[in-house]
């Protein structure tokens, strides 16, 4: 199946409904252009790179957007993304926006002083401030200033290859497994039939095996669900922890593919889409990548089935926002009317089908065509619902620096050159960094 997009023409035919209730013209009387900086992750191959295409061609369009030119420095990935900005923190002028990539840097760059206290802004526009529970926008506020503009949710999932079940003789879930023991006893089955069970990494802060690590953490009864609930926690080295610390080392070993240690992302999605990993988590931005021929095999959005970790549990997290690191007066307010439009109910249903990206909003009405156009979306908002637990993960949670040492302590634990209380210990070493 083909996913739903919108064509340019159509962009074009909406963008004077999108600007309806925006705020007034930001640009000065005279009309002068103001270019903004903008250091785009959103490029190539990845996810949202069509849509924040469309996204910048039709801000321009727009009363606020007319006189708006945008200066483009374009980084690949994510990871290198992050290494950038976290450079220009500590040394170096900030792109006039600041898109997140990811990584919770939001108490990093308040702190710098070089991002812009969005918080009048907010207040002065009642509209777009209630389109952000207190949840999302306390996760970006630094000493009661709002610093971020989140622009989606962050949610998670496993997702299946139905084929590779079938093969090894395993019924799925409706939901989830009950318990990891099951899991892994699935795994020892899909292993057993020729069949590599999951997918893992470690390079660029291994987002796979921090989605594992945060599930195992999160679904250990209630002081794990608290722990993994924690934001900037310090000591590691406690049970659930270290338990969660053991499985990982015990997937590496035995249940993921070769090049997990030291591989990154993209070629592990790769293993996936060419049926050599049963099981993958990921959150739902994924899924049009499952009808993107350039990245699966045709059809392959047919073979992908959907559950919650084990134990009923689901990763959700306010996402770090994006921010204004302008300083001139037109280039904030400029920056300002672009992050507006860019959290626009129209636009946050238009990340959903472009792009998979959760709206940040509770309140919207979800097109009832989208059942039809992408029926796993469309699961995949349903099973949300059937979450028995929530929990953080630690690219939203943890101290950078400690995402930092997980990434690069991986490779030990998994090869068994450290064990797990080692590797907690060298957690906890990093966190406490943060305090001296």
């Amino acid at each position: 199946m083909k996913r739903k997009m919108i064509s340019k023409i159509m962009a074009a035919a909406l963008i004077g409904t999108m600007c309806a209730g925006m705020a007034v013209p930001v640009m000065a009387a005279d009309d002068e252009k103001v270019t903004l900086s903008v250091i785009n992750y959103h490029v190539g191959t990845d996810y949202a790179a069509e849509y924040y295409s469309y996204l910048f061609e039709a801000f321009q369009q727009t009363e606020e957007g007319k006189n708006v030119e945008f200066s483009f420095e374009e980084i690949p990935t994510t990871d290198a993304f992050n290494q950038k900005i976290k450079l220009l923190i500590s040394s170096g002028d900030l792109p006039d926006i600041v898109f997140n990539g990811g990584n919770n840097i939001i108490e990093l760059a308040a702190k710098s002083g070089k991002v812009a206290d969005l918080t009048p802004y907010l207040d002065a526009d009642p509209e777009w401030k209630s389109l952000f529970d207190d949840t999302s926008l306390e996760f970006n506020t630094v000493d009661g200033k709002i610093y971020g503009i989140p622009v989606s949710k962050e949610v998670s999932y496993i997702y299946y290859n139905k084929e590779l079940f079938e093969q090894a003789g395993i019924e799925a879930p409706e939901v989830a497994y009950a318990t990891w023991d099951e899991f892994f006893e699935a795994c020892d089955k899909l292993k057993e039939a020729g069949i590599t069970p999951i997918g893992m990494d470690s390079a660029d802060s291994g987002w796979l095996t921090n989605l594992w690590m945060s599930a195992l953490i999160g679904t250990n009864g209630e002081a794990g669900n608290e722990w993994m609930n924690t934001m900037y926690p310090t000591d590691y080295n406690t049970p659930e922890v270290i338990a969660a610390a053991e499985n990982i080392q015990k997937m590496f070993q035995n249940y993921t593919t070769p090049d997990a240690v030291g591989g990154k992302y993209d070629p592990m999605a790769t293993h996936f889409f060419n049926g050599e990993v049963a099981m993958f988590p990921n959150g739902p931005w994924m899924i049009p990548d499952f009808s993107e021929t350039e990245k699966a095999p045709e059809g392959f959005y047919d073979k992908v089935g959907i559950m919650l970790l084990p134990g009923n549990g689901m990763e959700m997290v306010p996402t770090p926002g994006d921010m204004v690191g302008a300083t001139d007066p037109a280039k904030i307010e400029a920056a300002v009317a672009f992050l507006k439009f860019e959290t626009t109910p129209e636009n946050q249903i238009k990340a959903l089908e472009m792009t998979g990206l959760q709206p940040v909003s509770d309140n919207l009405e979800i097109p009832d065509t989208l059942s039809e156009s992408d029926p796993l979306m469309a699961q995949a908002l349903e099973i949300q619902g059937k979450a028995d637990v929530t929990y953080g993960q630690n690219q939203a949670y943890w101290y950078q620096n400690t995402i930092d040492t997980f990434s690069t302590e991986l490779p030990e634990l998994a090869y068994g050159n450290i064990t797990a209380e080692e590797f907690c210990t060298k957690l906890s070493e990093a966190a406490a960094k943060n305090l001296e």
